[in-house]
């Protein structure tokens, strides 16, 4: 009799693992940069001087989308094709099956930076002053105006504000100390062999349909280093003490209406990856790793002006 008790208790435990054929999936990938993307040009002031700097740093964020299908006819860049145009000056709708980024837009603690860092691209405080300070010679200032070139300054006011008490709670910094005291450096992009830069992605829960594509684009940083993508009147608002300004976030409608936030200078998907599997079970059963799911974002808008 203790023997089929237990049979039974097996038998009810195992019975909780089912597949529930939902029709969402989970995509890892991997999207690949031209070394191209990377480099920003740097204009020195006092002499009007163009230097190009090539530079993780430089990699804005990344927009990944999957969609229907893919047309070149509506922007002469490749853009997901639209529904019916239901307000005048405003482009269709895509209507994606799901999407996500590499790469999000962080406060990284003074106002003047407002949507100008990127998480996963910046190493430490140094790297961030450094870049700001140094390459683009475009000092970073706290709210009294003063520059910023202590690390030890930076990490201090970030842990006021943040209430923080540890690196590791900054989401714009990717290198930090794990429990053990050991260094942690979480870059999103590499450089290959190729001189290329590489990342891998997460799409959750992606409504699956078959031969649909994933497709995106790469938001070039501008002449002062802002972003298109980047809303500066979103995200919580600061009004301590004399404060009145918002800390910035993405645009909610990216990747519905991408074309409201591509400009000459961005980089596409020219040829994006297409699911072949029949449905979500069959792309589960498939096991794909995230160099099987790869997508090249290398098509220049504005390029063929």
């Amino acid at each position: 009799m203790r023997t089929l008790v237990l049979s039974l208790a097996v038998v009810a435990i195992s019975g909780c693992t089912f597949d529930e054929h939902l029709p969402q999936v989970d995509v890892r990938g991997t999207v690949v940069l031209p070394r191209e993307a990377a480099v920003y040009t740097v204009v020195d002031e006092k002499t009007g001087e163009t230097e190009e700097v090539e530079d993780v740093r430089a990699i804005g964020p990344v927009i990944l989308g999957v969609f229907p299908s893919i047309s070149s006819d509506d922007f002469g860049y490749p853009h997901p094709e639209m529904g019916p145009i239901i307000v005048d000056g405003t482009p269709g709708n895509t209507y994606p099956y799901g999407g996500g980024t590499v790469g999000r837009y962080d406060f990284a603690c003074f106002s003047d930076l407002s949507c100008r860092i990127v998480t996963g691209r910046f190493k430490t405080f140094e790297d961030i002053l450094d870049w700001y300070n140094i390459v683009l010679d475009d000092s970073v200032v706290d709210e009294f105006g003063q520059v910023v070139d202590s690390s030890e300054y930076f990490r201090a006011y970030c842990y006021e504000l943040f209430d923080f008490t540890t690196d590791r709670e900054l989401s714009f910094l990717s290198e930090y100390l794990d429990s053990e005291g050991n260094i942690v450096s979480d870059l999103d992009f590499q450089q290959n062999a190729d001189g290329d830069y590489s990342a891998e992605f997460d799409l959750w829960q992606v409504t699956y349909e078959p031969d649909m594509k994933i497709w995106g684009w790469m938001d070039s940083p501008s002449e002062n280093f802002t972003f298109s993508t980047c809303d500066l009147d979103r995200g919580q608002q600061n009004v301590e003490y004399s404060n009145d300004y918002y800390y910035g976030a993405n645009f909610t409608d990216l990747i519905n209406f991408p074309s409201k936030y591509i400009y000459d200078g961005d980089f596409t998907v020219q040829e994006p990856y297409v699911f072949t599997e029949p449905d979500a079970d069959a792309f589960r059963a498939a096991a794909l790793t995230a160099s099987d799911v790869s997508v090249r974002m290398d098509y220049l808008v504005g390029s063929e002006d």
